[in-house]
């Protein structure tokens, strides 16, 4: 474990809102890591994109108040114009697809089944011919998911790289084919991880004087969901995007251009919303 991670774990600070657990890590200078832990037969969880009959963007806070959520964080990356930069289903209706074998998890919401890997998709969303069916193609090796367990999520989310698999860490992230300095740089970074038991584990790392100080490399962050009990874990989009929401209170510190509560926040293209049982 990276001696930063250390000192962070012996700061540790939890509280408990609305039945799911919420803790704060510090080092006291440039890097805070929030956590947020929720039991998936209790909270409904729910990706949701920007609101307009094109693609937009707006902010996690705009997003939460509108749906009614508990709390949040980002989603996948985006492109400027509020398209998904890589895969993005919601309620069975495709909004993205990857261009590249990329990280992603889905979840049925009937089930409580979650899936974590490397995939593509047969079609290109632009490209799809009339009647045809988008699947989705693990793209793992060795097999990890199939096909057919894909086509029963009702929700993807796209990310990337997958971070942790069967509770070991990704020491390869160059399937993802993603830039060098993405990966070994420090960074906010959003990610989402399952534990043995069931458990999503959501993780914001900030950087206070963000390209300068704090955040975390992308080998450091798969430690640290692994030190979380995370078995399976993705990278989600980071940088300005990266926030957490939690009963209404942005509790990290964004690196974004908007001024919301007092804080820098930036427009995306969707968010990960948790329901509360009287919630939503």
């Amino acid at each position: 474990m990276n001696k930063i991670i250390i000192i962070l774990l012996s700061l540790a600070l939890t509280s408990e809102a609305i039945g799911f657990s919420y803790e704060c890590f510090s080092d006291g200078f440039f890097t805070s890591i929030h956590v947020l832990t929720v039991d998936p037969k209790k909270h409904a969880i729910m990706p949701v994109r920007a609101s307009g009959t094109e693609f937009s963007r707006e902010t996690a806070s705009t997003l939460v108040s509108r749906y009614g959520a508990a709390a949040a964080v980002n989603g996948g990356f985006w492109k400027l114009d509020g398209h998904p930069a890589g895969i993005l289903k919601i309620d069975r209706h495709w909004y993205g697809t990857p261009l590249k074998p990329r990280g992603a998890i889905g979840w049925s919401l009937s089930s409580h089944q979650v899936l974590i890997d490397r995939v593509l998709t047969n079609y290109p969303l632009n490209a799809c011919p009339d009647g045809c069916e988008i699947e989705v193609i693990p793209m793992s090796d060795p097999i990890y998911t199939t096909a057919e367990e894909w086509k029963a999520m009702d929700y993807i989310v796209g990310g990337t790289p997958v971070l942790v698999r069967e509770g070991n860490v990704i020491e390869d992230f160059s399937p993802e084919q993603t830039l060098e300095s993405f990966l070994t740089h420090r960074h906010p970074r959003t990610a989402v991880g399952i534990r043995e038991n069931g458990e999503w584990v959501f993780v914001v790392v900030d950087a206070r004087l963000y390209q300068f100080f704090g955040g975390m490399t992308m080998k450091e962050l798969a430690e640290f969901m692994l030190e979380l009990g995370c078995i399976d874990a993705l990278n989600l989009d980071g940088g300005s995007s990266s926030v957490m929401i939690v009963e209404g209170i942005i509790v990290n510190d964004p690196c974004g251009t908007i001024l919301e509560e007092g804080k820098y926040v930036e427009a995306i293209s969707d968010a990960i919303l948790i329901f509360s049982p009287t919630s939503g």
